[in-house]
């Protein structure tokens, strides 16, 4: 595998383990304290770098149904933890509303999920190339 495409697979792998954390302590605690706004925030950070090594070493631009998934898959968390940063802002460390809390498991849900078909993805091409 090329450097470029392990550093990718590395960082969205620690995309993953960053949302799982941030999303974790929000669902336990229903709050949007600075530690999930650090771990979403830092997550977000971490699947934009991924995203960005995954285009260059994919050396094209054209959208693919794993790219879309991908692409999908971090706008639902850059918007949850926008969602997060502006609930902090307006109600500190209030509990968050039911539908924010339900939004951001579901947010998180689709991202594994565009993570593990992702991966499968990619896995598959590569035993079809042999």
């Amino acid at each position: 595998m090329d450097p470029v495409r392990m550093a990718a697979v590395l960082t969205v792998t620690i995309a993953l383990t960053l949302y799982t954390v941030g999303t974790v302590k929000q669902q336990r605690s229903r709050r949007s304290t600075p530690g999930v706004r650090g771990w979403l925030t830092t997550g977000v950070a971490f699947d934009v770098t991924a995203t960005a090594l995954m285009i260059v070493a994919s050396k094209s631009l054209t959208p693919t149904l794993h790219g879309l998934l991908g692409y999908s898959a971090l706008a639902f968390m850059l918007t949850d933890t926008i969602l997060m940063w502006r609930h902090a802002r307006a109600r500190g460390q209030a509990e968050v509303s039911r539908g924010l809390h339900l939004y951001s498991r579901v947010a998180y849900g689709y991202w594994v999920v565009a993570y593990f078909t992702g991966a499968a993805m990619v896995m598959a091409e590569k035993s079809a190339r042999g």
